[in-house]
């Protein structure tokens, strides 16, 4: 419930989505009742992330005109061949975050023009400031309004926004009293920055783009269009889910719940926004099935340092020995590596580790605390060798 201290309740099915949408740069789509906190939500999580002081802009799209979003055009400059905009308090240009409300109501002129902003953070070619770009509808179903079209509405990572009417009590009772703000303690903005600089690695990310194909290939007998931006989005989700439950140690972002719900944020014909014949239940079923089946977040690819591997009880004890073996090369605390030597010996009687396999990684965690004593200890070039058969001498009790 990390979205709880930001005063927003009853987010929690789709808080793992927004923020990997946000690590992952991805323009989101709130889709809900009139009156879910989607404008406010928006503005809320912009500035838990961005900074309290950020430019947020909420645009009213059924009524929004171009010069609204570009300010004026700039005579001096246009009288010399080059085009410039004069801004306005209203214009985009200078804006950090902004909500584009109702964008199924606008004009297809305005449309149009924002399908650049959705997807590049840009008009007319030219950049802006924006870092994040939320936008919001009501059901068309419920509420007798536009549908998307598909090229727009695959450029978002679509989310429905809970209805009161559903959620848990203690969520509406903290809706109405305002409690429950602050709560957690989750620096947000530390967890993405923290997050963006995770990089998956390779088995991981083969297991991802596996998982991504497999599921795009499952789902091409039930009439969904996948193109190959929605791909690119549903691997860039996962991985940031996987990113995300490494900076912050929330399962939630990896659980079977979150990764089927990261898939499924990126099909437009199950989230109610364009006209289909797709049966929702169905799409949602087989995704649900697929990862099921599939573990992401193992604990050895997670593990962040030589401590943590030496935590893992390994099933495949190559890929184990690989990963302490590589991470003894760099590890430069000796009491770790007197861990390592209390370790290894009790793997190898379980049965765990083979007897050859234990020696080989205990000899070299002997060899790396011989080399960090002696430097820590700056040790006279003639009297290495004794001091290595002393050091050796003396780790006897812990590795037989």
């Amino acid at each position: 419930m990390l979205f709880d201290q930001l005063g927003i309740h009853g987010w929690d099915g789709i808080e793992p989505v927004v923020l990997s949408a946000l690590a992952s740069d991805l323009s989101v789509l709130f889709v809900g009742d009139i009156g879910g906190n989607k404008t406010e939500g928006a503005e809320r999580i912009a500035r838990a992330l961005l900074g309290r002081d950020i430019n947020f802009r909420a645009y009213e799209v059924p009524t929004l005109n171009f010069d609204d979003l570009i300010g004026f055009i700039n005579p001096k400059t246009l009288a010399k061949g080059a085009l410039q905009f004069v801004p306005t308090p209203l214009s985009i240009w200078n804006a950090d975050a902004v909500l584009l409300d109702e964008i199924n109501r606008a004009n297809p002129f305005i449309q149009s023009k924002l399908h650049e902003l959705v997807r590049k953070r840009t008009l007319l070619g030219m950049p802006t400031n924006l870092k994040m770009v939320f936008s919001a509808v009501n059901p068309p179903e419920t509420y007798n309004t536009g549908y998307l079209d598909m090229a727009l509405a695959s450029r978002f990572v679509c989310l429905q926004v809970p209805n009161i009417a559903g959620m848990e009590n203690t969520a509406v009772d903290d809706i109405l009293s305002g409690n429950g703000t602050g709560r957690g303690g989750y620096d947000l903005r530390g967890m993405l920055a923290r997050a963006s600089a995770f990089r998956p690695g390779g088995i991981e990310q083969m297991r991802i783009i596996t998982l991504c194909k497999k599921i795009m290939r499952d789902l091409s007998s039930s009439s969904v269009v996948f193109n190959a931006r929605q791909l690119k989005f549903m691997v860039s989700l996962v991985t940031s889910g996987l990113a995300l439950r490494w900076a912050s140690g929330l399962d939630v972002f990896t659980e079977p719940d979150g990764v089927a719900s990261y898939i499924g944020a990126v099909i437009p014909e199950i989230n109610g926004v364009v006209r289909t014949r797709v049966d929702a239940s169905v799409v949602r079923g087989t995704i649900r099935t697929i990862v099921t089946g599939f573990q992401l977040a193992d604990p050895m690819t997670m593990a962040r340092n030589l401590p943590e591997l030496l935590e893992i009880e390994p099933t495949d004890v190559l890929a184990w020995a690989g990963a302490v073996d590589r991470s003894l090369d760099s590890e430069r605390q000796p009491e770790i590596l007197r861990d390592v030597l209390r370790r290894l010996p009790i793997l190898q009687q379980k049965g765990v580790l083979e007897h050859d396999l234990s020696r080989t990684l205990m000899e070299k965690a002997v060899s790396r605390f011989a080399t960090l004593t002696l430097i820590e200890e700056a040790t006279p070039v003639l009297e290495i060798p004794g001091r290595i058969q002393d050091i050796i001498q003396s780790l006897k009790g812990i590795a037989p």
